[in-house]
């Protein structure tokens, strides 16, 4: 259908850290914490699917990455926008109260070391400590190992949206589900 021009992308507007989230404590050689333009070439190196450019926008604009870093390399990362809820299906401008995290992201190496939930639940102590308690996410639908994930950190699905796209001249989403 996207070679027709025609694109249908139902998604779940996701609500995270709700209650406190137990995992295991990270080995002592894991560092967590917020990164900033002097390490955008670690970023570069961890997750080439995002330009130069595009992560000096994204830091000049205030959004911020958290990362997990392993002695001196990044081994994950994830986004946080604490302006607006910028996936453009769902976007919105955010309360002061919020945030939106996106663009997580775990070395392939490191895969498997429970790593994504650490750096999850570190994350959301970081927003918590800076006044930001209601936090989301986005997830694709048939992403049922990410929906999976989320739901293990205690993450409930707010709303199932369906995002329409015709010929790339317009677009709309709309709210198939309101969870309760």
């Amino acid at each position: 259908m996207r070679k027709l021009g025609v694109r249908i992308e139902p998604f779940l507007v996701v609500r995270e850290a709700e209650e406190s989230v137990d995992v295991p404590g990270a080995p002592e050689t894991f560092r967590f914490g917020y990164l900033d333009a002097n390490d955008v070439d670690e970023l570069l190196r961890l997750d080439p699917s995002v330009d130069r450019e595009e992560l000096i926008a994204w830091i000049s604009a205030g959004k911020r990455c958290y990362g997990v870093w392993d002695g001196s390399r990044l081994v994950a990362k994830m986004w946080c926008d604490l302006d607006e809820f910028s996936y453009p299906p769902n976007f919105r401008k955010l309360e002061d109260d919020e945030a939106y995290m996106y663009a997580a992201f775990t070395d392939p190496e490191y895969r498997g070391m429970r790593l994504a939930p650490l750096l999850r639940a570190n994350c959301y102590n970081s927003l918590r400590a800076l006044g930001r308690n209601r936090l989301y996410s986005y997830t694709d639908y048939f992403n049922t190992p990410a929906r999976r994930f989320k739901q293990k950190l205690g993450a409930r699905n707010e709303r199932l949206r369906l995002h329409l796209q015709l010929f790339g001249k317009w677009s709309s989403t709309i709210t198939l589900r309101r969870y309760a």
